[in-house]
C-alpha cells in the first residue's frame, strides 16, 4: 500500500462528526433599497468598477452606447440576478449566459440588475441564490492582478472594464 493510499484510508475510517450548520445572521431590519445602493456604488468604484442608475426614460440601448462608446465589438451585456451592498458584487447564473466563458473573454463588462434587487450582506445572498443553480459567480469590479514588483494589471484574467447598471425598467 502507497503512503497516499494509507493516507486516505485513515481519513475515510476516522470518525468525524458533522459540523453543526451555520446560525442565519439577521438582516437589518433599519437599512432602504437606496442606501444599499448607495453603499454598493461606493463600493464598487473603491474596487475599480463603474455603477449607474439606468433612468427610466432613458432607452438602453442609449445608454449603453454612450458607456461604450462606438466599439462595442469587445463588451459583453449580461444580466445579474441580484447586488450585493457589502461588497459591491453582482450574482451572475449560468443559466442566464449563452455560454459560461462569456464572463471571462469580455474586455467590457455590463452586467444589468433589476432595481430594486439588491441585498445587504453575503449571508442574505446566499439565501437568495437559486436552489437549482448548477453555477453561479459574485462579480465586482474588474479583474485585476499584481506581480511582485508591484505592476497591477487590469483584464489579465477578465474584463478591464466592469459597469454595473440598476434597470428601472
Amino acid at each position: 500500500m502507497s503512503a497516499r493510499d494509507a493516507i486516505l484510508s485513515a481519513i475515510r475510517a476516522a470518525a468525524v462528526p458533522a459540523a453543526p450548520p451555520a446560525s442565519l445572521v439577521p438582516a437589518p431590519a433599519h437599512i432602504n433599497a437606496d442606501s444599499l445602493r448607495n453603499t454598493f456604488l461606493r463600493v464598487l468604484s473603491e474596487v475599480g468598477g463603474q455603477g449607474i442608475i439606468h433612468s427610466a426614460g432613458q432607452p438602453m440601448q442609449a445608454l449603453l452606447a454612450e458607456l461604450l462608446g462606438g466599439d462595442q465589438s469587445q463588451a459583453m451585456v449580461i444580466r445579474g440576478r441580484f447586488a450585493v451592498a457589502e461588497n459591491g458584487a453582482v450574482y451572475v447564473d449560468a443559466a442566464d449566459l449563452a455560454a459560461r466563458t462569456d464572463i471571462v473573454r469580455a474586455e467590457h463588462l455590463v452586467v444589468i440588475v433589476p432595481f430594486d434587487a439588491i441585498v445587504p450582506t453575503m449571508h442574505e445572498a446566499m439565501r437568495r441564490m437559486p436552489a437549482e443553480s448548477t453555477c453561479g459567480w459574485f462579480l465586482s469590479g474588474p479583474s485585476k492582478t499584481a506581480d511582485i514588483e508591484q505592476s497591477l494589471v487590469f483584464g489579465a484574467q477578465g474584463s478591464r472594464t466592469h459597469r454595473v447598471i440598476f434597470d428601472r425598467g
